[in-house]
């Protein structure tokens, strides 16, 4: 498929919706006792769980940091989530992988898996099975009936960045995620509380699950609680609040002012999912060996531009992309995988 089609066909095209989920939040059987004592000298907010920088701060911690914090967490006994994998996948990669593929904070997982499963503090592989294969219910219409593709803690950890991702995309397209949530926009919670979030990432955290439940299992003052607690037990501190992670050619983005590549300031192509970091180029792209691969893709009449290199057997692309052939631009007939909008 040639770039000039795909630019045409993917305009306020968002990626496709993850499965449903069955599973929203946990029972207070499976937490740590930790878990629901307020570990934050700060007032609980319920229009703001989390703010947009740290949420989308995917590089917060690479996979080795993920490890280290399941083998030490804050219950002072290592996660059986430490030394486990699935589908031949560590669970510290499939968080890390996952983080970088749909530009999530890799805390927001470890939150997750905790909230939903107490998977952080279990020492060891918890019963029933489902708590770790099906963690957040994805592919479930009910618990206990699961499609079984979904099966794995991999698996399962891709299918919520997919979901927390879709309605990142779905805030900055439309304003609000498909159930209505978005910034400065009041809602009314399941359990009867007014809302209105204060940016889309805390939109996003209420599509996800639509609950406050202060000092209780199960809702947003949770995910808020255990933040604090895991952050504060990594020393994690975000970027400053006035500025965004500088993201390379191909991640997601909402203003040309993230976009940085090696001291290059590039442009956010907002039109496209998730919006995407490219820069316009006459032959060649920015390399760093720390980054993916670039390539200039050919746009006919528009020019070139600057996309991320992908593998076809692997491909990686974030949600809303697939990776495919496009030639380079300029009189060559060299061509490269690369992730497009679908």
């Amino acid at each position: 498929m040639r770039a000039t089609q795909i630019a045409v066909s993917a305009l306020a095209v968002l990626g496709p919706l993850a499965p449903a989920c069955a599973k929203k939040g946990g029972a207070a059987t499976v937490l740590a006792a930790e878990d629901l004592q307020t570990q934050s000298p700060a007032t609980f907010d319920a229009g703001e769980i989390l703010a947009p920088v740290p949420m989308q701060d995917a590089t917060a911690l690479d996979a080795g940091t993920v490890g280290q914090f399941l083998q030490s967490t804050p219950y002072g006994t290592p996660s059986f989530l430490a030394d486990y994998s699935s589908n031949g996948v560590p669970a510290a990669d499939a968080i890390a992988t996952a983080a970088q593929r749909y530009s999530i904070d890799p805390i927001v997982f470890l939150v997750r898996a905790e909230m939903d499963d107490g998977l952080i503090a279990s020492t060891t592989y918890p019963s029933p099975p489902s708590r770790v294969e099906y963690a957040f219910g994805c592919g479930c219409t009910a618990p206990g009936s699961c499609d079984p593709t979904y099966a794995g803690f991999d698996v399962q950890v891709d299918c919520l960045g997919a979901a927390l991702r879709d309605d990142l995309d779905a805030v900055a397209a439309t304003g609000q995620t498909a159930g209505g949530w978005g910034p400065n926009i009041t809602s009314t919670t399941l359990d009867g509380v007014e809302v209105t979030p204060a940016d889309d990432s805390t939109a996003a955290l209420y599509q996800y699950t639509p609950v406050v439940a202060a000092g209780q299992p199960g809702g947003n003052w949770l995910f808020w609680n255990l933040w604090n607690l895991y952050a504060g037990a990594l020393g994690y501190t975000p970027p400053d609040a006035g500025t965004s992670p500088a993201s390379w050619i191909g991640d997601a983005c909402t203003a040309d002012t993230v976009c940085s590549y090696e001291g290059t300031t590039g442009t956010c192509a907002t039109q496209f999912p998730g919006g995407l970091c490219t820069l316009s180029c006459t032959g060649s792209c920015p390399s760093s060996s720390s980054q993916a691969q670039t390539f200039c893709a050919d746009f006919g009449s528009e020019g070139g531009f600057c996309l991320a290199v992908c593998n076809p057997g692997d491909p990686q692309c974030r949600a809303g992309y697939a990776c495919e052939s496009v030639k380079q631009f300029g009189d060559t007939p060299a061509s490269m995988d690369v992730c497009f909008p679908k």
